[in-house]
């Protein structure tokens, strides 16, 4: 990606040959933009969307080198508000067009390296992968961005190697089916197979039923993009195994998370595929000056002041956006605005539905609660210390079908065998009216249990939720699953990859209209990211404050460091001074920080659900925090993967010891894998640290300053604060001497009697958790 500058000769772009990491992603003005947001009362300017008038970079508006004029706000119904910084020409003089064919040549060496370099990797792809693969697509979304991709793509390969898929998720702007249909007849003269995909309901119709999507329920695009256009791709070439290569024009100065992506990998879309982006660094710069280089089209919706073209209802489109939509296309617009008012459980009477719409609270929906067609869930699940019980509502006979991509069974109704990885379990199933009951034996909590019951609950959730999507098709690698009518039949074939069972929750309609438990137990799990903390950041710190790891890593260290107590908005507080003193590398200051994180989301979570003396895996993870999004799940575990394993007196006071494996893949990257973690109980600790956590125990409980050992203990109870003996995992007996020598010791602080069957704790009620810190 090249560093661009601001041309005033051509009214363009300049790319330099110096290189850059971030792009502004600037995007050229038309005249259309300019008049739906209200500057034509201002400027004088020709109505004409031949060529643009000037460029953009996010609300910032740029005429021929300087910044005249910022949008700020707009929502669905209002328009952003117009802020004039300068005047772009004399009063009266009217806007000059950019100089396209004069900006194109002043960019032509640049771009002409560029695109060789890229086509260049596109063949070489393909040489590499032509027999890996049973065939080569490019994915045509109708975006700027793919039709450079298509353009490099058809340059680079023989037209009759690769294909042309346009996933239709029947959500699209009229401009891209307008454009579809432009780059369908091109790839007929070019002899290039273009096909289209599309769902088998139309949009509006899964809206009714799936609810609205939002930002954390996003079910939209794999339920209308991604399995239709596998499904299609099967279904023309009668292919029983999908081994292809998806070539698309994703681009990492997109989003925050397309920054995170390889420009080659294997399975992250769907199993079986590669997805290849040949883009992925090019910026916005670029792909519009190749655009305008090749004359290739473009669609219009650009013109409209668009910087990405995607749904004409998406729940990850700005407001301003939603403005702009509706002012043009406010038909599209406008049905399914009326299913979101129809389909949502709150009060959208009078102006509530506008001021709803307006906000974008349909976004933020989190389960079905929030729909009116929500409904108690059709399984429950219950686990005691002998059997595992599922209660099933109506309980269709599907279970069966599905069970075969977990295991072998004995089928001897209503006697069950089920086999789970050479393990066998009885299985019972009792009806009283609708209602079924299984009751399975439970084997304990190894990892054959764990990994069973999340599978069995996958399968509960595809046989009673089940609305044909068709999602579970796509996902099966070997094509051995198959729907028609009301019924689905798993192939004798079936290899028990278990791609089917690992969407979300199972099946993505259950996971959109299930009900929830609180939310509040895993909100804010993810807090430190994938990026965790690295423990030496926190000593390098600690010896030099203008120690920073960069970029993300800086911002995740100080959310940890804050939590910790060490720094308050950056700055060092009275406790991190005391941390620096104790010196970094004991026990007793980890400890102390410590307790102080418990009351952080993560460490809370992680201390109150992670038991001592068992291995803890991921897959026990998915269950006991399946109310949490995946991608918060996998964040919540990679970030404990650092600060457990860069952190050994962590690991020896109580928090965790992982086992953590690495594998070094063919460019030499280490990736580091945690396969379980154990934690064990603090084996010496240090009764000053126990003391002041009891006093944030109870500070925590709002004054709890006398209570017994036995309640400590008791972990059942539902109290604010989070005791020494569940942090560090001490028992009765190891606490008994600690609160006797802490009486003796300090008993300014605590006394503590152990006598006739009564134990008591007692705090002075005139001290704090920070006045502790003075005996250290």
């Amino acid at each position: 990606m090249y560093q661009y500058l601001w041309d005033e000769e051509t009214g363009g772009l300049l790319l330099i040959t110096e290189q850059s990491k971030f792009s502004k992603e600037p995007r050229p003005v038309y005249a259309s933009e300019l008049t739906i947001l209200g500057f034509d009362q201002y400027w004088l300017y020709p109505k004409d969307d031949c060529v643009p008038l000037m460029w953009a970079e996010a609300n910032n508006y740029i005429y021929r080198g300087r910044l005249v004029a910022k949008t700020k706000g707009g929502a669905l119904y209002t328009a952003p508000e117009l802020i004039i910084l300068d005047e772009p020409e004399p009063k009266g003089t009217s806007l000059k067009f950019v100089d396209i064919e004069r900006m194109v040549v002043k960019n032509r060496a640049i771009m002409e390296s560029l695109a060789q370099e890229t086509i260049q990797k596109v063949y070489n792809t393909y040489i590499s992968y032509r027999k890996k693969v049973n065939l080569f697509y490019v994915a045509f979304s109708g975006g700027k961005d793919s039709i450079v991709a298509l353009d490099l793509v058809q340059r680079a390969l023989p037209h009759n190697d690769f294909k042309v898929l346009f996933g239709n998720t029947n959500m699209e702007f009229p401009t891209t089916l307008t454009l579809a249909k432009e780059v369908k007849q091109y790839c007929e003269d070019e002899g290039i197979s273009f096909y289209e995909a599309k769902a088998d309901f139309p949009a509006t119709q899964s809206w009714d039923q799936f609810g609205p999507p939002a930002r954390k329920v996003r079910w939209c695009c794999t339920v209308h993009k991604t399995a239709p256009v596998i499904n299609k791709l099967c279904e023309i070439y009668g292919l029983d195994k999908l081994h292809a290569m998806m070539i698309t024009g994703v681009r990492g100065d997109e989003s925050p998370a397309r920054s995170d992506y390889d420009e080659l990998s294997f399975g992250k879309k769907l199993a079986g595929q590669y997805s290849y982006h040949p883009i992925l660094d090019w910026s916005s710069a670029e792909v519009y000056l190749h655009i305008y280089g090749q004359h290739l089209s473009m669609n219009g919706a650009y013109k409209y002041g668009f910087n990405r073209v995607g749904c004409i209802m998406c729940p990850n489109s700005s407001e301003k956006h939603g403005y702009i939509k509706r002012r043009f296309f406010q038909d599209e617009v406008d049905k399914f605005c009326d299913i979101i008012v129809r389909t949502s459980k709150k009060d959208l009477s009078g102006n509530n539905a506008k001021d709803f719409l307006e906000t974008g609270g349909w976004k933020t929906r989190l389960t079905g609660r929030e729909l009116k067609f929500s409904e108690e869930e059709r399984f429950k699940f219950e686990e005691r210390k002998d059997s595992l019980i599922f209660i099933v509502t109506n309980l269709k006979s599907d279970w069966i079908e599905w069970y075969k991509v977990i295991g072998e069974m004995d089928n001897n109704a209503p006697h069950f065998l089920l086999e789970y990885e050479g393990v066998w379990r009885k299985c019972e199933l009792t009806t009283e009216g609708n209602i079924t009951t299984f009751i399975i034996q439970n084997q304990g909590r190894t990892k054959n249990s764990i990994e069973f019951i999340y599978l069995f609950k996958s399968v509960l959730a595809k046989s009673q939720y089940c609305i044909r999507c068709m999602t579970c098709v796509a996902e099966c690698p070997h094509r051995n699953i198959s729907m028609k009518g009301d019924s689905v039949h798993i192939s004798d074939k079936c290899v028990r990859c278990r791609a089917c069972l690992k969407i979300l929750s199972g099946c993505l309609y259950y996971n959109s209209v299930k009900g929830s438990r609180d939310m509040q137990n895993v909100k804010g799990i993810n807090r430190y990211l994938s990026v965790g903390v690295d423990a030496e950041w926190v000593r390098y710190y600690l010896e030099d404050q203008s120690y920073e790891p960069g970029n993300r890593k800086t911002d995740t260290m100080f959310s940890f460091l804050d939590d910790a107590g060490i720094t308050k908005k950056r700055k060092l507080t009275s406790f991190g001074e005391k941390i620096i003193e104790m010196g970094i590398n004991t026990e007793a200051t980890w400890a102390l920080m410590l307790c102080n994180l418990v009351d952080s989301a993560p460490f809370r979570w992680y201390v109150e659900n992670i038991p001592f003396d068992q291995f803890y895996e991921a897959a026990q993870l998915d269950l006991d925090m399946e109310e949490a999004t995946k991608k918060a799940r996998g964040e919540f575990w990679n970030s404990f993967k650092v600060i457990l394993g860069s952190n050994e007196i962590f690991q020896q006071i109580g928090l965790g010891r992982p086992d953590i494996t690495s594998k070094t893949n063919k460019n030499g990257d280490v990736k580091k894998t945690m396969n379980y973690l154990q934690r064990v109980s603090w084996e010496n600790p240090d009764a000053r640290v126990i003391l002041y956590s009891l006093y944030k125990f109870a500070e925590k409980c709002g004054g709890y300053y006398q209570f017994s050992l036995s309640t400590l203990l008791d972990d059942s109870i539902e109290r604010d604060g989070i005791s020494p003996t569940r942090i560090f995992g001490l028992n009765y007996d190891t606490m008994v001497p600690i609160l006797n020598g802490l009486s003796v010791n300090y008993s300014d602080f605590i006394s503590a009697s152990f006598s006739l069957g009564l134990d008591t704790i007692s705090l002075r009620e005139d001290k704090f958790s920070q006045d502790v810190l003075t005996i250290f």
